[in-house]
């Protein structure tokens, strides 16, 4: 079976630093980005990982759902 990707442009991802997330002293921050940013209007998002699609999706009850 063929797969056919689209190429959407990447979400802009905001970096972000809390005092329970970092030890003092630290510089290095976690990439934070919104589930909505990834997800879109339709809730549904396509990752391919190694060579292994998987599609994270969003929940009636506002939870996420990874799959292979």
């Amino acid at each position: 079976m063929q797969q056919t990707a689209t190429r959407t442009p990447a979400p802009s991802v905001t970096a972000t630093t809390t005092a329970a997330s970092a030890p003092t002293g630290t510089t290095s921050a976690t990439p934070e980005i919104s589930s909505a940013s990834l997800l879109g209007e339709q809730g549904l998002l396509r990752i391919e990982h190694k060579g292994s699609f998987y599609t994270l999706r969003a929940t009636s009850k506002g939870g996420l759902i990874l799959t292979k």
